[in-house]
Parts: structure tokens; C-alpha cells; sequence
């Protein structure tokens, strides 16, 4: 069977053209996850404590902005709707006398990169003891065990509250973090 140059040179065509839908594909795939990976976010949940303030906070250490879906607090054997300072309030009624300072984290709110929200904390005088009230009542991942030792409780257990937030990336992506480890899951 004789092949024509107008056959070779239609083969050759098709072929090339066949090959640049598949690089083209490929490429859009790329891009489409450079461009997710360019908007990530990484909440962390964390303990600051120091001689002027104690705060329990979520850091979005990541790229891109957090939009929060869920803020849950579980505690023994109950999974509780509130954020930390409605819970905090709610378990330790005299808390109302502390001077209590509180950024609330609620569904629908954003939590652009870099910022740090401050859940609940304390000033002042107050300062010092609320590390003991928050390492007795909260499970928090990244509080030093000698913290917890230094207190006089056990870092985790059931009778430790863990604070949980789900949160998503603008493309979609979710995430959910616990104040018991460092390092969110994906869903």
C-alpha cells in the first residue's frame, strides 16, 4: 500500500493536534491547582500567655482567606454549638466577674490570612490565673505539657473541652481544625 504526501502530511496534523488537546489539558489542570494552592488557608488554634494577656486564639497562618462554617466546642461526650467564650461563660458562671475579652468566631465569618482572632481571653490582673483556667478546662495542642504540669492537670482527657472549627478556602476546600492538635484535617 502506497502512502500520498497529502496523507502523511493529514496524519501528521491530526496527531499533532491530538497531542496539543492533551497539553492543553494538562496545562488547565496545573493551573487550576497552582491557583487553589495560592489561596490555602491554615487555621491553628493556640494558647498566647504572657504577664499583660492570656488568649486563646486561631491564627490563619496560610495564604489565602478562612471562611468559617462550623464552631463547635466538645466536651464530655457532647458536641456543644457555641464558640469558646459562650462556653467558657456557660461552664464557669463566674467567669461574668472576670473582665472577659472575647472575638467572636462564627459561621460566615472570614478570617483573612495572617489575621489572628482572639477568642477569649484576659488583661490586667486577670491574666496570669486564666492560664490555669483555660490548661484545666481545654485540651489546647500546642500549650506545653509542662504547662499542664505546672498547673497541676493532665493535658488531655475526657474531661477536656476541644474546640473545633470547619472552615473553607474561596475555591471550595475544606478543612476542620481541633485545639488538641497543631495541624488541621482535611474533609
Amino acid at each position: 500500500m502506497r502512502l500520498n504526501t497529502d496523507r502523511v502530511v493529514s496524519l501528521s496534523a491530526m496527531l499533532v493536534g491530538v497531542g496539543s488537546l492533551f497539553i492543553i489539558v494538562y496545562q488547565t489542570a496545573l493551573l487550576r491547582e497552582q491557583q487553589a494552592a495560592s489561596a490555602l488557608p491554615y487555621l491553628m488554634i493556640g494558647i498566647m500567655a504572657n504577664a499583660e494577656r492570656t488568649y486563646i486564639l486561631s491564627r490563619n497562618t496560610g495564604v489565602g482567606p478562612a471562611l468559617i462554617e462550623d464552631v463547635v466546642v466538645r466536651y464530655k461526650g457532647a458536641e456543644i454549638k457555641k464558640d469558646p467564650h459562650d462556653f467558657f461563660r456557660d461552664v464557669r458562671p463566674e467567669s461574668a466577674a472576670y473582665g472577659l475579652s472575647v472575638d467572636r468566631l462564627i459561621p460566615g465569618r472570614l478570617v483573612p490570612a495572617g489575621e489572628t482572632v482572639m477568642m477569649l481571653g484576659a488583661e490586667g490582673e486577670r491574666a496570669a490565673s486564666m492560664v490555669a483556667e483555660f490548661l484545666s478546662l481545654f485540651d489546647l495542642g500546642d500549650a506545653p505539657e509542662s504547662w499542664y504540669a505546672g498547673v497541676g492537670v493532665s493535658k488531655s482527657g475526657p474531661d477536656k473541652a476541644i474546640i473545633e472549627i470547619t472552615y473553607r478556602s474561596v475555591y471550595g476546600d475544606r478543612w476542620r481544625v481541633t485545639s488538641d492538635k497543631v495541624v488541621p484535617d482535611p474533609l
